[in-house]
């Protein structure tokens, strides 16, 4: 008889067995593991809700570990035989931990951003950041330049469509992130209310994804620098 695949609930790669309640591979398992014996004080740098894939599982632990809880995830879960389900009173008694540890990874704040954000509210802020000298701003843009991209992938030409379009994908994802982390070292973007910050994101993401690509092939006429290690003729 074939061999039944099973997926990990958490990330959809091939699962290796039943570990803490769930079908999971070996990456979330030890990812469960470290965060529920260690420091696992987790902040995403979006809305928590970041897509949580086999691509894209390590660009938010915080929304990670979430995943995690939601789907059932335990601390008191044992491996159980393949085909094998937990008792229905285990899992109810089981509810009350996932649920407190899933409210546990609510955005923090510290009480000076609370402080800020409430006098966004009154429009006090505002003006501080309009007020900034020049010279002060320009030293805040230069401080958020997004990191050097590499894409690290050692794959040979040349590029198929698919080849192409995984490559650009995998590129995309990790600018994204980067893309909030520079956001909010902006002035006065964080002095935004959060609904507010995430429109000016979702409705600007690839013209900035695509003026970063231009600022990188600005003095290589002929080509696309996608990242250091990700160049490609125009004609590819």
């Amino acid at each position: 008889m074939a061999k039944e695949t099973r997926f990990c609930a958490v990330c959809s790669d091939y699962a290796s067995g039943y570990h803490y309640g769930v079908w999971s591979c070996e990456g979330c398992k030890a990812f469960f593991k470290r965060s529920i014996q260690g420091h696992n004080d987790y902040m995403c740098p979006a809305t928590n809700q970041c897509t949580i894939d086999r691509n894209r599982r390590k660009s938010c632990q915080a929304c990670r570990l979430r995943k995690c809880y939601e789907v059932g995830m335990m601390k008191g879960g044992v491996r159980k035989e393949r085909g094998r389900v937990l008792r229905r009173d285990k899992r109810r008694t089981a509810i009350s931990d996932r649920e407190k540890a899933v409210k546990g990874l609510e955005p923090k704040t510290s009480p000076h951003q609370d402080k800020r954000r409430r006098g966004s509210a009154l429009g006090g802020d505002r003006s501080s950041v309009a007020s900034l000298p020049s010279e002060q701003v320009l030293l805040l843009l230069q401080g958020a330049e997004p990191p050097i991209l590499c894409s690290r992938q050692k794959l040979s030409r040349p590029y198929t469509e698919v080849t192409m379009m995984t490559l650009l994908t995998s590129m995309a994802d990790k600018e994204l992130v980067h893309m909030i982390a520079w956001a909010k070292k902006l002035p006065g973007f964080l002095q935004l209310a959060l609904h507010d910050q995430v429109l000016l994101l979702e409705s600007s993401w690839l013209e900035v994804l695509m003026i970063g690509l231009i600022w990188r092939s600005i003095h290589c006429p002929g080509k696309l620098i996608f990242a250091q290690d990700l160049i490609l003729d125009r004609n590819e």
